[in-house]
């Protein structure tokens, strides 16, 4: 019985507290917004590349070409080429950077997570046929 009872305690105790942080939060006013994310793409260096979220959902992938009071203009990645894409800050849900050409892909990680697995497995075999001599 004090097993479960002190099980309970622990649990209890690590267990998140029960009123959430979105209780905690507050709505922001879209004009207070828009005026952040402008400050955000203005830290983003002209020539940059960008991927835009609009809040309808809308994925723009470009060159940020410029940053103005009301909008930024995109220039998009594509094969064909189009015309310059303006996006109204009132309009964008995120924007992130684009990963550049450095970046770690999923095969890439996967290789190095398998090579050094494998080199800890040999280590400890090596280590065991040392010991076992």
């Amino acid at each position: 019985m004090s097993r479960h009872l002190v099980a309970l305690l622990i649990a209890s105790l690590l267990a998140p507290p029960l009123t959430s942080a979105a209780a905690a939060q507050s709505p922001v006013d879209p004009a207070a917004e828009a005026v952040a994310m402008r400050s955000v793409v203005a830290a983003v260096p002209l020539g940059s590349r960008i991927d835009v979220r609009t809040k309808n959902g809308r994925r723009i992938a470009g060159t940020l070409l410029q940053v103005s009071a009301d909008d930024v203009m995109i220039k998009r990645s594509t094969r064909v080429p189009e015309p310059a894409v303006g996006v109204r800050f009132a309009d964008i849900a995120s924007v992130e950077r684009a990963n550049a050409k450095g970046g770690m892909s999923l095969a890439k990680a996967i290789g190095i997570g398998v090579g050094a697995g494998a080199g800890a497995v040999l280590g400890i075999i090596a280590v065991a046929f040392l010991v076992a001599d």
